[in-house]
């Protein structure tokens, strides 16, 4: 007999299925994986901003004492909430313009490889392009 035919079914090691290190990672992927995330994203964007107006709703006026402190924490987290309003920003515009994408895609449009990479890289600089429009337009109403 041969050493395989001694050996249980049971206790032959499995196939393992591909991991991330196998795939080649290409357009498609990684819009799908920045659609999840971002709509994630919104999710506790959407939870944090109401929790912001209930409490600046009910802290009566405490706010004013602490606008007048310049301290290094104050520009901190000044800087930290820049940064939020610019990734929501981003995730808006680029949720709903790769959801545009997947609307077409449901009608059976630009499913080929060639369309579906240029859809794709579209949907990033479409996002990119809004959300620098949008980000410039607020700096400018807020300076003038």
């Amino acid at each position: 007999m041969s050493k395989n035919q001694l050996v249980n079914p049971k206790d032959r090691p499995k196939p393992t299925s591909p991991h991330l290190q196998i795939y080649r990672w290409n357009i498609s992927s990684i819009t799908s994986i920045m659609h999840r995330l971002t709509g994630v994203g919104l999710y506790f964007s959407i939870l944090i901003i109401a929790w912001c107006i209930v409490f600046y709703t009910y802290s009566f006026g405490s706010i004013s004492e602490q606008e007048s402190c310049e301290c290094i924490t104050i520009s901190i987290l000044k800087a930290l909430f820049f940064g939020a309003i610019i990734f929501v920003t981003f995730s808006l515009y680029y949720h709903f313009c790769n959801g545009v994408r997947h609307l077409f895609w449901d009608i059976g449009k630009g499913f080929d490889l060639k369309r579906a990479r240029l859809s794709g890289y579209l949907v990033l600089l479409t996002s990119l392009i809004l959300t620098i429009i949008t980000i410039a337009i607020t700096i400018y109403l807020k300076l003038f």
